[in-house]
């Protein structure tokens, strides 16, 4: 993907060095609240190295960086969901926290947003976020998107095995509405 620009942002492909950032990004979110309600991150070098290269390899996850220093800030994904019929793509964010509450998130998502509607001409965004997670919940409105269902979820297990359920909620726009 060619890099695009917004008034603060440089939203590009992740590089191999991206990894120290990164990594600060994975064990700030890890330890976030709103992690439980995500599939677990990695966080050792180790993984976060192999992590940034595998993202440095295609064209689904996206570094969101600050215009004037380069300062890797946020990771956008976009990846294409295959089992929808026609071409539908989800849509995924994490923020450092420093950076929340400052437009930054709603700037990077909607330049990705004009991407797959643009350059890959997706007939529909979908993202899915947990009901509790108020600000996501917020961002995904404000993109347009209207929330189109919801549903139990669980991506992790407590201490003693048992599954960490939450109400998800789903939000989707097409093509059309988007324009």
């Amino acid at each position: 993907m060619n890099p695009i620009e917004t008034s603060r942002l440089l939203i590009r492909n992740f590089r191999p060095d991206d990894w120290e950032a990164l990594q600060e990004l994975s064990v700030t979110y890890a330890a976030s609240e709103m992690s439980q309600y995500d599939q677990e991150w990695p966080t050792s070098t180790e993984e976060v190295v192999g992590m940034v290269e595998w993202l440095a390899a295609g064209d689904d996850f996206f570094a969101a960086c600050l215009k004037d220093t380069g300062r890797l800030i946020g990771l956008v994904a976009v990846q294409r969901r295959k089992e929808r019929e026609g071409r539908v793509h989800g849509l995924g964010y994490v923020f450092h926290p420093t950076y929340h509450g400052q437009g930054y998130a709603t700037e990077a998502c909607r330049a990705a947003m004009g991407y797959l509607f643009g350059e890959l001409e997706a007939d529909r965004v979908e993202s899915n976020t947990a009901a509790i997670n108020e600000p996501s919940c917020r961002l995904l409105r404000r993109l347009g998107m209207a929330e189109v269902g919801q549903h139990t979820a669980s991506f992790r297990r407590a201490e003693d095995g048992t599954p960490i359920e939450f109400e998800a909620v789903s939000f989707a726009v097409s093509r059309e509405a988007w324009a």
